[in-house]
């Protein structure tokens, strides 16, 4: 109880910080939560939806399609217990042997070989990418290829060397996404916005 109470408090004083104004009711929760996750109001002018992009993944949420992070940290932020209670796969390849061994051979990334293979294992991805910018890359390279399987994409891939590029050819797509602008991301964000969509179900 003590807990919700100071969430509630959070949430008033994030509300009085920044201007929501321009989302939606459902996109406000969202970033108003990745404000709270992070400390960071600046993700008030960041964050971007594609159209209908929380209803979809609502939607992807209902049909229990699989959840596939790109790191470990991504998916300790969502947990196992919110993934049991919709009854949803989650998985993060990225220690996986078997794509260990793809990578080494193909001469790619951990990351994007992690995704090109939970591309050919499942039909419905909800993809949450929290570090690596290859992965989302890969994610739109599959996409370009008429390869990806149905997905939505929630990414907040951080860092300086094409992070913010590897969002930006997000914005390009017609993949179903919530994303942000800019080099600011990280694991605790896209598990954030996982979280605060499957919290409006």
């Amino acid at each position: 109880m003590k807990g919700k109470l100071i969430e509630l408090e959070s949430f008033q004083i994030i509300d009085s910080l920044v201007d929501l104004s321009k989302y939606s009711s459902e996109e406000a929760e969202v970033v108003r939560r990745i404000i709270h996750a992070t400390g960071d109001v600046e993700y008030a002018e960041l964050v971007r939806f594609s159209h209908n992009a929380i209803d979809l993944v609502k939607d992807a949420i209902k049909k229990r399609w699989s959840v596939v992070c790109d790191v470990e940290m991504v998916k300790a932020g969502i947990t196992e217990r919110l993934a049991a209670e919709f009854g949803l796969e989650l998985k993060s390849f990225i220690n996986d042997k078997r794509v260990l061994e793809l990578a080494r051979k193909k001469g790619l990334t951990r990351a994007e070989t992690s995704i090109e293979f939970a591309n050919g294992l499942y039909d419905g991805i909800i993809f949450v990418i929290g570090n690596a910018p290859t992965a989302l890359l890969k994610v739109i390279d599959l996409y370009k290829q008429n390869q990806l399987k149905n997905s939505v994409v929630i990414a907040f891939p951080v860092g300086f060397v094409k992070a913010a590029f590897s969002k930006e050819q997000l914005l390009k797509t017609n993949i179903p996404y919530i994303t942000n602008v800019g080099q600011k991301g990280g694991s605790a964000v896209a598990a954030a916005a996982f979280r605060a969509v499957a919290k409006l179900l």
